[in-house]
């Protein structure tokens, strides 16, 4: 009962981390959007690249983050599950 319930809120707060992550991710595509698009008569290819090259690093690390979590999550899951060995045995006889 214990770790079903301990599962149970491991899982509730890995969903709110990932929403709060895909918030983040939105936040930085708009703004980086809108960045290159207030740029885009500047003529300054230096600027455009270091600002794809800040929103691509920025969404590789909190999906990397993300995805670490989740395999985490799904190796302590594994952890959890009884094998078909476990249970009871039989009488010897």
């Amino acid at each position: 009962m214990g770790r079903a319930r301990l599962h149970d809120d491991r899982q509730v707060t890995d969903t709110i981390k990932l929403a709060v992550v895909y918030a983040m991710a939105a936040v930085v595509i708009i703004g980086g959007g809108a960045m290159l698009y207030a740029s885009r008569n500047e003529g300054s290819t230096e600027f455009t690249m270091l600002v794809a090259g800040f929103i691509a690093s920025a969404i590789t690390f909190l999906f990397g983050q993300e995805s670490a979590t989740a395999r985490v999550r799904s190796y302590q899951k594994g952890l959890y599950t009884p094998t078909p060995d476990d249970g009871p045995k039989p009488p010897a006889g």
